[in-house]
């Protein structure tokens, strides 16, 4: 099998996604490469990329960017048919980049080990039932059918439960996860019976109210507590807030899980990632 052979099969079952603007793409290797095996992880850190060499695989599929870039003579970031992250220059904007530069090294063991990098995020995130959201929920417990869902929202009727209760049950499904702390903006004593989650960057504080959710579970790069703390306290809508990461974990397993039994043939092995930072007590 071939690795475009993996990007034809998202094509083909993801309806949903716009494959015209998706990010889902090789960031990096030949398309036809044929496939040994394939690592499945959140980001494709370094580290990450080392770990999935280790294991026989030369297909990395990641659900973030590769954030790497190849660099003139000056250190301006080029266009090259090699690499294709669209958030590479968004991430440097202007910033030139010495040849030193971690991403331009990350570049090189690209080049030295010829491992083919394939970003799967579009046809996750959204994936019905088992995708990103969805294995997150499950992951946090809640078993009942959502009351409403929508790309990278869902809705859910919990039993009714104060904030304190609700967000320690959601510490403890975290920290088999990695994340042994948890960051909550509310009344603690208030009692809520809907919760409205969203995972990754897409966790507008707004558009979950609009949803029905009467606490509201972010994370934390999907909001600034200078406005949606602000929005909160003036509000009196809860919220509780855990690691990017984290909250898309749940989902990296399920990818591995659904990749191995649509390609049986071929190996995979999920890299976990989990919480990235650790709490200090």
């Amino acid at each position: 099998m071939k690795s475009i052979e993996l990007l034809n099969h998202f094509r083909r079952v993801g309806k949903w996604v716009n494959w015209e603007r998706t990010f889902d793409q090789f960031l990096y290797g030949e398309p036809e490469t044929e496939v040994k095996g394939i690592a499945v992880s959140w980001m494709p850190t370094l580290t990450n990329l080392k770990k999935a060499l280790k294991e026989g695989c030369n297909v990395f599929i990641t659900h973030e960017a590769l954030f790497a870039a190849k660099i003139d003579d000056e250190g301006n970031i080029i266009e090259s048919p090699i690499i294709k992250d669209r958030h590479a220059r968004w991430v440097t904007g202007k910033r030139k980049l010495d040849a030193d530069d971690i991403w331009i090294r990350k570049m090189e063991w690209l080049e030295q080990n010829n491992l083919v990098v394939l970003r799967c995020h579009d046809f996750w995130d959204n994936y019905p039932d088992i995708g990103v959201h969805g294995a997150w929920a499950t992951w946090l417990g809640f078993k009942k059918t959502p009351l409403k869902v929508i790309p990278f929202y869902e809705l859910h009727e919990i039993e009714e439960v104060t904030l304190e209760r609700l967000s320690k049950n959601i510490l403890d499904r975290i920290k088999p996860l990695g994340q042994d702390s948890i960051q909550v903006i509310g009344d603690l004593d208030k009692k809520v019976t809907k919760i409205a989650i969203a995972t990754g960057a897409a966790s507008n504080y707004r558009d979950m109210y609009e949803l029905g959710g009467e606490v509201l579970l972010l994370t934390d790069d999907g909001t600034f507590f200078w406005e949606s703390g602000q929005w909160s306290m003036d509000t009196g809508i809860p919220l509780i807030i855990v690691n990017h990461s984290l909250s898309e974990e749940p989902g990296m397993r399920t990818l591995a899980q659904y990749l191995e039994k649509e390609f049986p043939e071929i190996p995979v092995f999920q890299i976990p990632v989990g919480c990235i930072f650790q709490s200090l007590y």
